[in-house]
């Protein structure tokens, strides 16, 4: 296998993982935890198995300074923490598919918050993405034909804030960067998520769902949701941008939303309204022209036609 079909392999595995994990936290939502629960259940594994991965393969980078475990711990509260909380949320409260194109949001909220913050310029583009985003999220909510009578609004703000977080993986360590290890940040990360969330974590409702009626079923989800859809799937999509220009890598993990909404087609029985599905339709395509270069693309295009077509 060369390495441009082994990082397209990458990113795909990790894209289905992805695709998977509302079936994960709803699966364990319903056997009666908590959001906190499944967030502490991804912290706790997922950390433990990056640790163990990080002494085998950079033990070094795991020494830091103070101020590099505190802005490890930062990332960790509000990415994994916020962002895995909020997450469950919304899977609980609005169809799957509709979290999962929520959490799509990220590509935009990265390019808002690089202007934000690294005052990155706002083109005509970016600004034309964050319309088409807005107006897809709001097809999504399905507010026009329902006047907001089956509008979730916790749910839907969980998944706008969801959006954010993911997007938050990529601004806080670029802020940081040359100065501290991503990877160190990533582990310190999960310690202090895992450490914050067990405070508010129901230990006996997590032994009750393990020993309980379903118990197999229950440990298979854990071990889904936090060692495939977490650990793999984060290390795997970090990995193919080895292989492949991340313009490609973005591209593909557009395919999240479809595969998830397959899955809870299959699984949950969920649809979605024409409505939402034009929706998702546009936050996905607003994502892809935001991570994509539009003229490359045409001069693609263009050179597939005969001589005459072109000219």
């Amino acid at each position: 296998m060369n390495d441009r079909k082994k990082g397209i392999s990458l990113v795909l595995i990790a894209t289905t993982f992805w695709g998977m994990m509302g079936i994960n936290s709803r699966t364990l939502s319903l056997a009666g935890l908590s959001a906190m629960d499944i967030a502490f259940i991804r912290c706790s594994i997922a950390g433990v198995l990056f640790t163990i991965y990080m002494l085998i393969t950079k033990p070094n980078e795991l020494k830091q300074k103070f101020s590099g475990i505190f802005v490890g711990c930062i990332y960790g509260i509000v990415c994994f923490v916020l962002g895995f909380m909020t997450y469950n949320i919304s899977v609980e409260r609005v169809p799957i598919s509709v979290a999962t194109v929520l959490m799509f949001t990220n590509p935009i909220w990265v390019s808002i918050f690089g202007t934000l913050v690294f005052k990155d310029k706002m083109t005509k583009k970016k600004l034309f993405v964050i319309f088409m985003c807005i107006l897809g999220c709001i097809c999504i909510s399905d507010i026009m034909s329902t006047g907001g009578a089956n509008l979730d609004i916790i749910g839907i703000i969980a998944g706008l804030t969801n959006g954010m977080t993911f997007a938050m993986q990529i601004i806080i360590p670029r802020f940081f960067e040359g100065k501290y290890s991503k990877d160190a940040i990533l582990v310190y990360g999960f310690i202090s998520s895992t450490i914050l969330l067990s405070f508010f974590t129901d230990f006996s409702a997590i032994s009750s769902a393990i020993v309980g009626e379903n118990s197999f079923k229950v440990v298979l989800n854990m071990l889904a949701i936090s060692v495939l859809s977490t650990f793999i799937a984060s290390t795997f999509y970090v990995k193919s941008t080895e292989y492949i220009e991340t313009q490609v890598t973005s591209i593909l993990v557009s395919l999240e939303p479809i595969l998830g909404s397959i899955f809870a087609f299959f699984i949950f029985g969920e649809t979605m309204s024409q409505t939402q599905l034009l929706g998702a339709v546009i936050v996905i395509l607003a994502a892809c022209i935001l991570e994509s270069d539009l003229s490359k693309v045409t001069e693609k295009i263009l050179m597939l036609l005969p001589n005459k077509e072109r000219s």
